[in-house]
């Protein structure tokens, strides 16, 4: 086996409180920055909201279309914040626009409101959105809306609605908080589609562009994919504890699994820290670098368990500084190694590969760090307060 470092002698367990203390405040400012941002910043696989594909024809002789351009062209409509990807090919420039749902119930905007509230103000009584059953809501993604309370029948009220400027007008039941009966009057019409395929017909006359798919996510559908991304990390978690219970001890799998959530916990952290979107293909490399972690940290806990038959006469915590200092070639040859081919993926990857790329990234280093910092001194604060080591060995 190719081995870079011969012989070391690191320390690594004398500087475990310092290295443990760090990753408290670093967990702590990512979770006081997910406190400070209401939660994880969910893209609309989560959240809810629409996602466009555009094919753009460019005329010979124009340039090629870019992100910037794109959003300069969304933020005329009030959609600078959307998640824009390009992607070109031989068959033209592919553009994903994702427009997140700001919010659940957000307040409708635009001909509904204003032309009934001008039609039929002292028809109804308007029922603000944080007076509604959130339960009784129906879904109701991509359209503006308007909640009422009337003695009007439902179908006076779809004769009514038929007379506003919108498309695909919907009438919708629903109750207040108060378990009163209210009405969600609702219309798709001359909204973000449209106004997109508008906006960007007037700043690029010259360019042919088509409408290859949209997409719509229903907040409903939205929490769902959240609890099965829960669901599948703490599933994926609890698998790993049995698994190292039956493969070394109770107390490994405790340790890797404290590891493992200090992984994720950072790597989140810092997404939020950078407003980075949580998407299903983050979850994905969640998922991925639980797996590397693991890896690296039952290689630790394999050759300790071989040293505490072997060594005699040394301490707890100078066998496992032993185990990890004879595994630390191997470390770095395999994080280095998956390190470069995730840098490539950053740099050169394209905005589609981006995030996932830097959760990998994020994920090989702290994953490498938490094996030697988190997962070992785990058995070794355990050996020291109980005087009991995971592994054959008492304490000396």
């Amino acid at each position: 086996m190719i081995r870079i470092l011969r012989k070391t002698n690191i320390d690594f367990q004398g500087k475990r409180h310092l290295a443990m203390t760090l990753s408290g405040i670093a967990i702590f400012i990512g979770l006081l920055s997910l406190v400070l941002h209401g939660g994880p910043n969910y893209s609309i696989d989560f959240s809810g909201g629409l996602s466009i594909l555009l094919r753009f024809d460019v005329p010979e002789g124009k340039p090629q279309i870019d992100e910037a351009m794109v959003r300069q062209s969304l933020a005329k409509i009030n959609l600078a914040n959307s998640e824009v990807k390009l992607s070109r090919s031989t068959e033209g420039e592919d553009l994903l626009i994702r427009v997140k749902e700001e919010g659940r119930y957000k307040p409708p905007e635009g001909l509904i409101r204003t032309e009934l509230d001008q039609q039929l103000r002292n028809a109804w009584r308007v029922i603000p959105d944080d007076q509604l059953d959130p339960r009784s809501m129906p879904d109701i993604t991509g359209f503006s809306y308007l909640a009422i309370a009337t003695e009007a029948s439902e179908d006076t009220l779809k004769a009514i609605l038929e007379t506003v400027s919108i498309d695909n007008p919907k009438v919708l039941k629903a109750k207040t908080l108060n378990g009163k009966e209210a009405y969600i009057l609702a219309g798709e019409g001359r909204g973000t589609v449209n106004r997109l395929k508008k906006v960007l017909a007037e700043d690029y006359p010259e360019y042919r562009i088509d409408i290859r798919s949209i997409d719509r996510v229903g907040p409903r559908i939205g929490a769902e994919l959240r609890l099965q991304a829960i669901g599948a990390i703490l599933a994926a978690l609890l698998l790993i504890v049995i698994y190292l219970w039956w493969r070394f001890e109770l107390l490994f799998g405790i340790a890797a699994v404290i590891a493992l959530f200090h992984d994720v916990l950072i790597t989140l952290g810092i997404f939020s820290l950078l407003n980075f979107e949580i998407s299903l293909t983050i979850i994905g490399a969640f998922l991925t670098l639980v797996g590397y972690s693991l890896n690296d940290t039952i290689v630790v806990f394999d050759r300790i368990r071989e040293n505490l038959k072997r060594v005699k006469n040394a301490s707890y915590a100078e066998v496992i500084n032993a185990s990890i200092n004879s595994t630390l070639s191997r470390t770095v040859i395999t994080s280095g190694t998956t390190l470069i081919v995730v840098l490539v993926l950053f740099f050169a990857g394209g905005e589609v590969l981006h995030s996932f790329a830097l959760a990998l990234l994020i994920g090989i280093l702290v994953g490498t760090y938490s094996s030697i910092y988190i997962a070992s001194p785990i058995l070794v604060e355990w050996a020291t307060r109980t005087g009991k080591t995971a592994g054959l060995k008492k304490v000396h």
